[in-house]
C-alpha cells in the first residue's frame, strides 16, 4: 500500500451548498471558485494528500484516459477509503493464514469494476440533482443513474433546515447504492459528498466524504479474493 494518510482538511473546505441572492456558497467556506485550470486527473495528482492512491489505481485500472479526457462526472472517494478496504482485505487474509497483499497485487479488473461504480457519463453539477429525503422517499426520491460500469446509483440533494425554516439551508449530495436492497431504501449503503462541483477542463468532480466504504456495499474483500483465485 502506498501510504496511510491523515486527514488534513484540504480541497475547497466543504461540499454543501447555500443558495442566497442567486449565488452558490460552500458551507463554512465563503464563495468558492469551482473552476480548475487543468484536467480532472491533474487535479487529483496535484492533491496527493487525498488522492495519491486513487490516481495510482486509476492508472492500474486503465481508466486514466477516462478521467483525464472524458466528459464524465466522478464521485471520487479519497485514499482513506482504499486504505480501509485494503486493511480489511489483509485482515481477512491473515485470519485465513494467507500472506498480505499490496495495491499492485489486486487485479486491474477489480480496480476497474469498483472505480466505474463512481463514474457517470456527462457533466452533472450539484444543482442538476433532484431533492431526496430518505425518510420521505415517495415525495423526494432523487433520481437513479446508471454508471459507466452499469451500476445503479440513486443521487439526490439533501435539503437542510435553516433558521427554523424547512429545506432552505445547505444542500448536500447523497449517493446511494440503490441496488443493495431495492425493497427498503434506508437499508442501502450511501455516502455524502464533502466537496462538490469541482470543474476541471473536462467533466465534473464531486469528492465523497473522507472515510466511506470503497465500492459502497462492502464486497471488496470477496471480489478480490475471488479474482485472485481465478488468476
Amino acid at each position: 500500500m502506498r501510504k496511510l494518510l491523515p486527514f488534513i482538511g484540504m480541497l475547497l473546505i466543504a461540499g454543501t451548498l447555500f443558495t442566497s441572492c442567486k449565488k452558490e456558497y460552500y458551507k463554512d467556506g465563503g464563495l468558492a471558485n469551482p473552476k480548475y485550470n487543468g484536467t480532472m486527473f491533474q487535479f487529483l495528482q496535484n492533491n496527493k494528500d487525498l488522492f495519491d492512491t486513487i490516481t495510482y489505481i486509476i492508472e492500474k485500472a486503465g481508466l486514466k484516459d477516462t478521467i483525464e479526457k472524458g466528459d464524465v462526472t466522478f464521485f471520487c472517494p479519497t485514499d482513506q477509503s482504499v486504505v480501509d478496504a485494503m486493511n480489511m482485505l489483509n485482515q481477512s487474509r491473515y485470519y485465513n493464514y494467507e500472506d498480505s497483499i499490496q495495491l499492485a497485487d489486486v487485479p486491474a479488473s477489480v480496480w476497474k469494476t469498483f472505480l466505474e461504480r463512481y463514474i457517470l457519463e456527462g457533466k452533472h453539477l450539484a444543482k442538476q440533482f433532484a431533492r431526496i429525503d430518505p425518510n420521505n422517499i415517495y415525495a423526494y426520491p432523487g433520481i437513479n443513474y446508471v454508471t459507466v460500469g452499469g451500476y445503479i446509483l440513486n443521487i439526490g440533494l439533501i435539503y437542510d433546515n435553516y433558521g427554523g425554516v424547512e429545506a432552505v439551508g445547505a444542500r448536500t449530495i447523497r449517493v446511494t447504492d440503490i441496488g443493495f436492497d431495492p425493497t427498503n431504501f434506508l437499508n442501502n449503503p450511501s455516502s455524502m459528498v464533502m466537496t462538490s462541483d469541482i470543474q476541471p477542463t473536462n467533466g465534473v468532480l464531486h469528492v465523497l466524504k473522507f472515510r466511506t466504504t470503497f465500492g459502497f456495499r462492502g464486497d471488496f474483500v470477496r471480489v478480490v479474493q475471488q479474482a485472485l483465485l481465478n488468476e
